[in-house]
C-alpha cells in the first residue's frame, strides 16, 4: 500500500509539474503573439504609397507568373477578380483612371466574363463606377474605400 501511494504522489507532483510547463509555454506563445502584433502595427505605418505600389505590383506579377506557368488554357491558376481589383487598386494609387472596358482588357480574361465580375464587384461595394464626363460611352472604375482599406490590410500583413 505504501508503494501505490508513494506512486500516487509522484504521479501528482510530476502532473503539478506539467501544467506548471503548460501555463509558462502558454504565457510565452500570448506574450510572442502580442509582440508580433505590436510588430506588424510598427511595420504598417512605416509603408508608405510607394510601399503598397512596389507590393501590389509583386502581387500582380506574381499571380500572373503563376498562371502563366500553371495554366493550359483552362483557367484553374487564375485569379481573374483579385486581380482586377488589384489592379485597379494600382491605378488609383497612381492617380490613373482606368476604364472599365481597359481593366477587363489587361485581365486577360474574356471581355464579358470580365464585365460580369465588375458588376458582381460593384454589387458587392468593392468596386464603384462612374461614366466619363467627356464622353459618357466610357465608364471609370475604382476601387471602394471599403476595398481599399482590405487591400492595404493584405498587403501590410503580405509575407513579401
Amino acid at each position: 500500500m505504501d508503494s501505490v501511494e508513494a506512486e500516487l504522489a509522484e504521479l501528482r507532483l510530476t502532473m503539478k509539474q506539467a501544467n506548471e510547463r503548460i501555463e509558462n509555454l502558454d504565457k510565452r506563445i500570448s506574450e510572442s503573439r502580442d509582440l508580433s502584433g505590436k510588430a506588424k502595427c510598427a511595420e504598417r505605418e512605416d509603408l508608405d504609397s510607394g510601399d503598397l505600389i512596389d507590393r501590389a505590383e509583386k502581387f500582380l506579377q506574381w499571380g500572373r507568373l503563376k498562371s502563366g506557368t500553371l495554366d493550359t488554357g483552362n483557367g484553374l491558376f487564375t485569379d481573374s477578380c483579385w486581380n482586377m481589383c488589384l489592379d485597379i487598386y494600382l491605378c488609383g494609387l497612381k492617380d490613373q483612371q482606368v476604364t472599365v472596358s481597359a481593366i477587363a482588357h489587361s485581365s486577360g480574361i474574356p471581355m464579358t466574363t470580365a464585365m460580369r465580375y465588375i458588376n458582381v464587384m460593384v454589387e458587392q461595394g468593392l468596386l464603384q463606377k462612374s461614366s466619363n464626363p467627356a464622353d459618357h460611352r466610357m465608364v471609370f472604375v475604382a476601387v471602394s474605400q471599403e476595398c481599399q482599406a482590405k487591400i492595404e490590410k493584405l498587403l501590410f500583413s503580405a509575407p513579401i
